[in-house]
């Protein structure tokens, strides 16, 4: 049961993750209208307002701790 409940957490931490990046890129494309600074994101700073920030680290955060879980699943119940 709880194999069944960690791996559920884990799918649904991992797409959490990516609705949050995905909402704060697209809440970036929409305010500044420059829908290719959204490449630069992941390697350069590029000028966030600090609702997309949030929603950008959460989102990453999320999909941290989805890879965790991930590796706890693979480690205590390895298939």
């Amino acid at each position: 049961m709880l194999q069944l409940s960690m791996s559920v957490a884990e799918y649904l931490l991992i797409l959490a993750g990516l609705a949050m990046v995905g909402n704060g890129i697209i809440l970036y494309g929409r305010r500044t209208s420059d829908w290719t600074g959204i490449l630069k994101m992941f390697y350069n700073r590029i000028g966030m307002s600090v609702q997309e920030f949030k929603w950008y680290r959460l989102g990453v955060a999320s999909l941290v701790l989805g890879v965790v879980v991930r590796i706890l699943n693979l480690t205590f119940w390895p298939v």
